[in-house]
């Protein structure tokens, strides 16, 4: 069975839980050697681009184990906010051999 055209994408989630919880982890690794002084601009740029890097990094796995639960690549898609076939061709490779689908419609 054929998905129905998707025409939207589903924003990441933001919002006051989300900003306490990344106040919490700038404050805690801002205070952690190699960071800098805690509370400087510079320090909380390094740490942002850090988090970032770091959320990077993880995404071909958090892709493949949405594969592994069966999420389509079109449900994978929308949270990253890009089409089905953009993520196909950006993850399929780094997901496990059995969910390597066929070309996206």
């Amino acid at each position: 069975m054929t998905e129905p055209r998707r025409d939207h994408y589903l924003p990441p989630t933001v919002g006051e839980d989300s900003q306490v919880v990344l106040d919490a982890a700038i404050d805690s690794l801002g205070k952690l050697p190699g960071f800098g002084l805690n509370g400087d601009a510079a320090t909380t740029l390094h740490v942002l681009a850090s988090l970032i890097a770091e959320a990077h990094q993880r995404l071909p796995r958090a892709v493949a184990d949405a594969r592994d639960q069966d999420c389509s690549w079109a449900e994978i898609a929308d949270p990253l906010g890009v089409t089905r076939a953009s993520a196909w061709q950006r993850y399929a490779g780094r997901t496990p051999a059995n969910h390597t689908p066929p070309d996206p419609d």
